[in-house]
């Protein structure tokens, strides 16, 4: 349990900065709420990650970019293009909606978004809101939302980079400007030999090969308003092993296909905001492993959808503002192996929103209705309160609702689906203090999230197994976010306190970390700057065994040789720490645990041309 002097202490600290610290000069807009709004304004605990910050870390895919992130945990099956699933204040990967630019993404079979396909290069911005957000984006999003802005380059840039395990990247990108209209592009390939993922099988390196493009288009007018074509597309494969194959087979191998292409419109009025949105997305892998017989099967996992979004803000006063809007998304997996008894559904939703604000006061109140074809209705709200005690610092109290919908895989999957199943819910409640200033800002956030009907596998009254609505879950903890400049240093620390458990059976949640820490330190000396950066994981229980505690040290440098041309360093695992981040398996006669492998220390060297 939380430990409220702990906390009274930790929020004094942070008040105590406001004695000595200047007003902050930096206002950061994001979309949370589906409209523009400042920062300090959004009564959640919200976090941005610009394209600066993806170029002077030089991470190298987007699961190590978002382990940096307070409250985030990744757990990574092995190297690049493998499996990576995102644990959210303790949640799974299923609970967290991942968008592209505002589009809905990821599979209805697994119910998820594989990040790791998801190339770095084509990004701009990502936008991460934390607690239940159905309010406004519908099922998914039971632990939070990550927006994926899509990149939009100022001039033309090439970059290059080779590393360790035959590592290279190729990426170019651009904007042009011809009067009303501008057209921005991204285009990547990325390749590597990979290293062997998983012990007890066959020792195979384990490579990724990625390829995409991606193109963002607007026309502004003075009368039509403003018309958007966006569009991103990536292909590739990812080797990978699998327990249940063979251990001397190597033919574990997925093939993926993804896209999302979305038309827009918007117009501003004197006191009213419209606009329409119209999207198609695919998800789609071919994934070829060994079956019981000893041949090589493909599975296909294919999920295509259609999507409409109305959303509208109107300013009723100066410190009033209402927002809505109406969505509607159609799932189709019909491309998908196997004989689903349902393989396509459609999502009707529409929510309202108030905002006020009167420079000191603040209140949200939202409320959305979706209606699903398979399961029936679903209502969640999210209501929130905040006060600027002083003009960079701000109290937030908020609670909110959510739900997940179960997937085509929980219900309708050959042989074992169970079309009974009911949507998970959740009751997200936080008290969080958010300070701004130039040289310093502190987050402090207490959660927790209360999950009903867990879909888990159970047997049925035959006896048989099938997922099933009978687990209850707790998810609660305190997260404390500090950075500051200091003689020149930039500092950036956070860190999580989590307790997530089985309410029925009091068992913790596996791969969850209660104590996690992110430290970055970096200094810059005229056309070069350098930096280290630290990430510790406490013990945690895995799949099958106990996880012991680790701590890895990262390497950063840039160097700016001239107004054009730029030079990049990172080694990762700096010491070359040997340790277990994921367990597979164990052998019940022997007692020996197989887990997947880790990355070694690793160098990756690059180049940056800006025209």
């Amino acid at each position: 349990m939380l430990n409220k002097s702990t906390l009274g202490v930790a929020i004094a600290a942070a008040l105590s900065f406001s004695v000595s610290a200047e007003q902050s000069i930096e206002h950061i807009t994001v979309t949370t709420n589906k409209f523009e709004q400042s920062i300090t304004d959004v009564l959640a605990s919200v976090a941005v990650i610009e394209r600066s910050d993806i170029e002077t870390s030089n991470v190298r895919d987007l699961p190590s970019l978002l382990a940096t992130q307070v409250g985030f945990q990744i757990n990574s099956n092995g190297g690049f293009g493998q499996n990576s699933g995102i644990s959210l204040r303790g949640s799974s990967s299923r609970h967290t909606l991942i968008l592209v630019d505002g589009v809905r993404t990821g599979s209805a079979t697994l119910g998820y978004k594989s990040i790791s396909n998801i190339p770095l290069n084509s990004i701009e911005r990502i936008e991460i809101v934390k607690g239940s957000r159905a309010a406004v984006y519908g099922s998914d999003a039971l632990a939070g939302v990550i927006n994926i802005i899509t990149r939009k380059e100022q001039g033309l840039t090439l970059d290059a980079t080779f590393g360790t395990d035959a590592y290279q990247n190729y990426q170019v990108a651009g904007t042009t400007v011809v009067n009303a209209v501008t057209a921005s592009f991204n285009a990547g390939f990325e390749k590597t030999d990979g290293f062997d993922v998983l012990q007890g099988v066959a020792p195979d390196d384990d490579g990724y090969e990625n390829k995409n493009i991606g193109f963002n288009i607007q026309y502004a007018d003075e009368l039509l308003g403003e018309l958007t074509a966006k569009g991103q597309y990536s292909e590739g494969n990812a080797k990978y092993d699998s327990a249940f194959s063979p251990v001397e087979s190597t033919i574990e191998n997925n093939e993926f296909e993804n896209y999302q292409l979305a038309f827009g419109w918007e117009k501003s009025f004197t006191n009213q905001q419209h606009s329409v949105d119209v999207a198609l997305s695919r998800d789609g892998s071919d994934n070829a492993s060994v079956d019981f017989t000893g041949g090589t099967v493909v599975d296909v996992f294919d999920t295509k959808r259609s999507q409409i979004d109305y959303n509208a803000l109107y300013l009723v006063n100066e410190e009033f503002d209402i927002n809505g809007g109406l969505n509607w998304y159609k799932d189709d997996i019909s491309g998908t192996s196997g004989d689903y008894a349902e393989n396509s559904r459609e999502v009707y939703a529409g929510y309202i929103g108030g905002y006020y604000d009167n420079e000191q006061l603040l209140a949200n109140l939202a409320v959305r209705y979706d209606d699903d074809q398979y399961f029936g209705d679903e209502t969640t709200y999210t209501a929130a309160v905040g006060y600027h005690l002083h003009e960079n610092a701000t109290f937030r109290l908020s609670q909110s609702t959510g739900f997940k919908a179960p997937t085509f895989n929980d219900l309708y999957y050959p042989m074992s689906g169970n079309p009974d199943l009911v949507p998970e819910t959740s009751v997200n409640q936080e008290l969080g203090l958010s300070l701004d200033f130039s040289d310093v800002s502190v987050d402090i956030s207490v959660f927790r999230n209360d999950i009903e009907n867990l879909i888990a596998w159970a047997p049925n009254a035959a006896g048989n197994w099938q997922p099933a609505n009978i687990n209850e879950a707790r998810h609660e903890g305190v997260e404390f976010s500090f950075t500051n400049e200091i003689l020149g240093f930039d500092n950036q620390f956070n860190f999580t306190y989590l307790n997530a458990e089985n309410t029925q059976t009091g068992a913790e949640q596996a791969y969850v970390s209660p104590r996690t820490v992110n430290w970055s330190v970096a200094k810059q000396w005229g056309d070069f700057d350098a930096g280290f950066d630290m990430q510790y994981r406490s013990d945690r229980q895995g799949k099958v065994t106990e996880l012991s505690s680790y701590t890895l040290w990262n390497l950063t440098a840039n160097y700016q040789l001239n107004q054009a041309l730029s030079f990049s360093l990172r080694v990762e695992n700096l010491f070359d720490k040997q340790y277990n981040a994921v367990d597979s398996s164990m052998d019940y006669a022997t007692g020996e645990v197989f887990y997947y492998n880790t990355a070694d220390r690793r160098f990756f060297v690059g180049a940056s041309y800006q025209f």
